[in-house]
């Protein structure tokens, strides 16, 4: 028996202007399955990902999280289903401490400093889970780009993603960090 399908794409097609970035795309993901999409840059992986996060709209075709369609261009939609998304191109706050871009944005700001011990707590624990040290404290400009995607790896976990998608996960690496990661 084969494990149930947790995320679809179904005739997935986005155009900019004349040109064709998917066409009709369509593939499933089963629970506990990796997945690697391999193409020449400017192939459309990393616009079929943004549509699956919601960061743009395709023109035709749609998305399907644990059962559930997700609404196009809704990023919060798709965090809620439970997907989470590691850009190239990191979005993290170089001045902020690791622990507080891991909880940025899931509270809102009046209350960031409650719960502050159990936050820390959890991000310790994941860290431990899933093999991914980092201090909560240090200042993520001071960090490598590793430990950088590392601490990007944690808040999509923090946010409970039961789908990691990472994109172009190791072209920013060394050798040793990408063997890491893997």
């Amino acid at each position: 028996m084969s494990a149930p399908v947790v995320l679809s794409l179904e005739g997935i097609t986005k155009r900019f202007g004349s040109l064709t970035a998917n066409d009709d795309v369509t593939l499933e993901l089963r629970q506990g399955e990796l997945l690697a999409l391999l193409g020449e840059n400017g192939a459309g992986k990393t616009t079929l990902m943004n549509i699956l996060f919601g960061h743009y709209t395709a023109d035709s075709g749609r998305v399907v999280a644990f059962g559930q369609e997700l609404p196009p261009g809704k990023p919060r939609a798709a965090i809620a289903a439970g997907i989470g998304m590691v850009h190239q191109h990191f979005a993290l706050a170089a001045n902020l401490s690791v622990i507080e871009n891991v909880v940025a944005g899931t509270r809102p700001l009046l209350s960031l400093g409650l719960g502050a011990g159990a936050a820390r707590k959890r991000l310790v624990e994941l860290s431990a889970r899933f093999g991914l040290a980092v201090d909560p404290d240090a200042r993520v400009g001071d960090l490598s780009v590793g430990e950088r995607q590392r601490v990007e790896i944690l808040k999509a976990l923090y946010r409970d993603a039961r789908i990691l998608i990472l994109d172009e996960p190791t072209a920013v690496l060394t050798h040793q960090e990408a063997e890491q990661l893997y």
